[in-house]
């Protein structure tokens, strides 16, 4: 009679050595992954945000309810979208630069006028209707000043801004506005 012998028999006690190198081997690359993960998503945060728009001020570029990817410690430039607190504000505002430090202005009847031109001839100019107490605040300047910014949203019938609330500073913007991303509930009714 041929006896059967069972393969457990071997190694009864005690689990193959192998098993035990791989398992050490996969937990090992595990946690350095979920380390990678981690240092990236500090890192992602440091230099990126993410913010809702809430109203309709800087439609047609963005709209309710849309997300903007915000890139801090990026250089602003003329035209750009910021995201920014203002003293006295609750959230955060996104407007349009459209005054840099150094651009040359002046002030009659609580209207500024504003030079964009390469040489301060005011052969290019934009003129902004402001509230009286911004007026009154920049009436003595001929020239916006180092590290502030005068913003106006695309919808400028609608935004709260500059006009209303004065220059932006340079330590309040929390960087550009990268990338946005179309609200889903407006292409649902895009749709319908």
């Amino acid at each position: 009679m041929a006896t059967v012998r069972s393969r457990q028999t071997k190694n009864e006690g005690s689990a193959p050595q192998r098993s035990i190198g791989k398992s050490l081997v996969l937990t090992i690359l595990t946690l350095l992954l979920l380390v990678v993960l981690f240092i990236s998503g500090q890192l992602v945060r440091r230099e990126y945000s993410f913010h809702p728009i809430s109203g309709t001020s800087m439609s047609p570029t963005l709209t309710e309810k849309d997300m903007v990817l915000v890139k801090k410690r990026d250089p602003i430039h003329r035209y750009d979208v910021i995201a920014f607190s203002v003293k006295g504000e609750t959230g955060k505002f996104v407007k349009r630069v459209i005054g840099m430090p150094g651009d040359t202005m002046f002030i009659r009847n609580d209207r500024m006028v504003l030079n964009i031109g390469e040489h301060g001839d005011f052969e290019t100019t934009y003129t902004f209707q402001l509230s009286p107490a911004v007026a009154e605040e920049f009436q003595e300047l001929t020239k916006i000043p180092a590290g502030l910014y005068f913003t106006t949203g695309d919808h400028i019938d609608v935004s709260k801004d500059s006009r209303t609330f004065g220059f932006v500073q340079k330590k309040q913007v929390e960087g550009k506005v990268q990338f946005h991303l179309p609200s889903l509930i407006r292409k649902q009714e895009e749709s319908e």
